[in-house]
């Protein structure tokens, strides 16, 4: 069967018995207004949108078409509290942001999520960090959105080096199968992405280094093995996580390094694989603020990566999203718009999906990615965002 139509009914159960057990207000004690949530009403009317599951990661990738991150929120790193979501200026995430970005056009949310300081020193997750995760998820699962979750800002505990192997392996495994459990009866709609960037941060090598460069390859051959753990655990965990789309990276989540020869896939018997990647390319018209700043054309050549990541995982059966994009507001809207044409023409020829990156940043300098007003809910700036949806529709 090349489509499967999926009800929520099961996760809506989920939804009400976890309400009758008195979740934590967390929405209170930030002062967030009260509303009915998307859960909430699922439960209430037993019906949700239909889901339609592509049977492969191929077209399941490409399904997920336009996505938006919830950046710097639940990833923000803080003191191990609740309150950790908006320790980097972000508001309280609610209903009414998740209902305008799927109103906004966008198909997927990545909510990416740091849980290290929010485990004890046997990576058991804080039960209320779990909850106020899953009420989250809970917004965009039933409000009709794509949804992906992963292990954010944990590098340090799944760093990719043979001195700590053991460690990353006990972390991804421990962390994965309380995740996995937690949400083994959200259908395929929730996609579980391992790990985030993984890279030797604190060294001359944590963002680049040659193709041969022997510590460089070392760490991705523990990428591979620590991707393999994280399948493996996943698909341990009853449910739906025997079935759901798992999302892996290689070092730093580089197209480059996702490209290296010592980069494999993991075994999976269900054969439901996705690599990630991130790519501001070319890095100095999308990231690099001392950059250029106009698109003209003669640079998308350096659009390239995508023909090679086509070649090597999706002519394999293998999925392939952009977790992360973008281009830096240099003050030059018209040159992103035209960017922004060229890359997600691009990608969505090849069917790989897009996730732009939000980190509510919109003034003039590096790494201002804003798009979604999170309070005032409008667009920041709304030609660009048609721009990134024209190829996507």
């Amino acid at each position: 069967m090349k489509r499967r139509i999926i009800a929520f009914l099961a996760a809506a159960a989920m939804a009400m018995s976890l309400a009758a057990c008195g979740k934590q207000d967390t929405a209170a004690e930030t002062s967030a207004p009260a509303e009915t949530t998307a859960a909430e009403t699922a439960a209430d009317s037993k019906t949700a949108p239909d889901i339609i599951i592509a049977d492969n990661a191929v077209d399941f990738a490409k399904n997920l078409k336009l996505g938006w991150n919830l950046g710097n929120t639940l990833d923000a790193v803080g003191n191990g509290a609740l309150s950790d979501e908006n320790s980097w200026g972000q508001p309280t995430t609610t209903q009414e942001l998740i209902d305008f970005v799927k109103e906004s056009g966008f198909t997927t949310i990545r909510i990416p999520v740091s849980w290290s300081k929010h485990v004890d020193d046997d990576y058991n997750i804080d039960s209320a960090w779990m909850d106020r995760v899953q009420e989250v998820v809970d917004y965009a699962y039933y409000g009709g959105l794509y949804v992906i979750i992963n292990s954010h800002h944990d590098c340090d505990y799944y760093y990719p080096s043979e001195e700590k192997a053991e460690q990353g392996a006990k972390y991804m495994e421990k962390v994965w199968s309380q995740i996995s459990e937690r949400f083994k009866d959200y259908d395929e709609r929730l996609i579980f992405e391992g790990m985030n960037e993984p890279r030797l941060t604190g060294t001359n090598k944590e963002w680049w280094f040659s193709a041969t460069d022997a510590e460089g390859v070392a760490s991705i051959e523990c990428i591979v093995k620590l991707n393999q753990v994280f399948v493996d655990t996943v698909r341990k965990g009853g449910g739906y996580n025997e079935t759901r789309d798992l999302m892996v990276p290689s070092n730093a989540a580089s197209a480059d390094n996702a490209l290296n020869a010592a980069f494999t896939v993991p075994d999976d018997p269900a054969n439901r694989i996705m690599v990630s990647v991130h790519a501001y390319s070319p890095y100095d018209f999308a990231m690099n603020a001392s950059g250029y700043t106009e698109w003209d054309g003669s640079h998308d050549n350096e659009l390239g990566f995508m023909d090679k990541l086509a070649s090597k995982f999706i002519d394999k059966g293998v999925g392939v999203v952009i977790g992360e994009f973008g281009a830096t507001n240099k003050d030059n809207l018209d040159a992103r718009v035209a960017w922004a044409e060229s890359y997600t023409k691009k990608a969505s020829e090849l069917g790989i999906s897009c996730i732009l990156w939000d980190n509510g940043g919109t003034k003039v300098g590096s790494e201002n990615f804003g798009m979604v007003d999170r309070i005032g809910k409008k667009i920041y700036f709304p030609e660009l965002l048609e721009a990134y949806l024209k190829y996507y529709k």
